[in-house]
């Protein structure tokens, strides 16, 4: 493989591109709950979340979407180990901040600072080739729509159509709105989402990133069956790696009119250089 380029990752110093107060505490409840990770009015709020989301909501690679098997030398404990972050923007930014077409630039840039100050965090982006598989649309076309705001996510106000008597529990909320949680009959509802918001969310249960090749441009809404996780490349007779997607995961896009075909091209990774448990307050 040839030496991959490599892109500083430095955290900004800039003022008003860090947050004016942070607390971050350890959270040992048992169990878990769907994350949220929209930015708040006041900032940026998340309760037994494991850190490695945050991460990814602050170095989202400029090339698409973050996927946590294209980040290297991330210690277990960032996967594990779950935190409760309160962080708020100072007065003199609110202005900016709500402002929808500062607000995301404005959080990766509040949450590396959290990350450099807090976590002594040092990161670098690398390129590198990678095998991934290309989400592409089948052959007959899609099916499923644009999200409309009839087509919203799921909460807790909203019966699940098969249990009628039981809320729909809350999914997870992404910080560009788009909504995961769970649909009707045991299926995944994914609302407002983009395809690469698509492709980053089904490379969780992929052996290789899956990268947007639709060509599709707008925000979509999707009912799909929850993905078999792959436990790693397959390999043939001959030991080689198999490069057919996991059937599994073609059957659950091919209906809804997406199919994978396997590629190799180069995939911008993460690379961890240093982190620290952070400090509480």
């Amino acid at each position: 493989m040839p030496a991959a380029a490599q892109q500083s990752a430095a955290p900004p110093t800039a003022p008003g591109k860090a947050f004016d107060v942070i607390s971050i505490r350890r959270n040992l409840a048992l169990g878990s709950r769907p994350p949220n990770l929209t930015p708040s009015p006041n900032g940026f709020r998340v309760i037994h979340v494991p850190l490695a989301l945050v991460l990814m909501t602050a170095y989202t690679p400029q090339a698409g979407g973050m996927f946590l098997n294209s980040i290297d030398n991330m210690p277990e404990w960032l996967l594990h180990e779950t935190y409760d972050i309160d962080a708020r923007i100072a007065d003199e930014d609110r202005p900016a901040w709500t402002d929808p077409r500062n607000q995301p630039a404005m959080l990766q840039q509040m949450l590396q600072s959290m990350f450099a100050s807090r976590f002594k965090l040092a990161v670098h982006r690398q390129m590198k080739e990678n095998s991934v598989y290309e989400l592409v649309i089948a052959k007959g076309g899609i099916k499923f729509a644009e999200t409309t705001p009839a087509s919203t996510a799921p909460d807790q106000t909203k019966p699940d159509q098969a249990t009628p008597a039981q809320p729909r529990p809350a999914g997870l909320s992404l910080p560009d709105g788009g909504t995961i949680g769970p649909g009707p009959n045991g299926l995944i509802h994914m609302s407002n989402l983009t395809m690469q918001m698509l492709a980053t969310a089904l490379s969780e249960k992929s052996d290789r990133p899956i990268v947007d090749k639709t060509g599709l441009t707008g925000r979509y809404t999707f009912d799909i069956h929850q993905p078999q996780q792959d436990r790693g490349p397959s390999t043939t007779p001959d030991a080689s790696p198999d490069p057919s997607p996991n059937p599994a995961m073609s059957d659950v896009l091919k209906a809804i009119g997406l199919d994978l075909k396997p590629a190799k091209q180069q995939v911008e990774f993460l690379v961890i250089d240093h982190i620290e448990r952070p400090t509480e307050n």
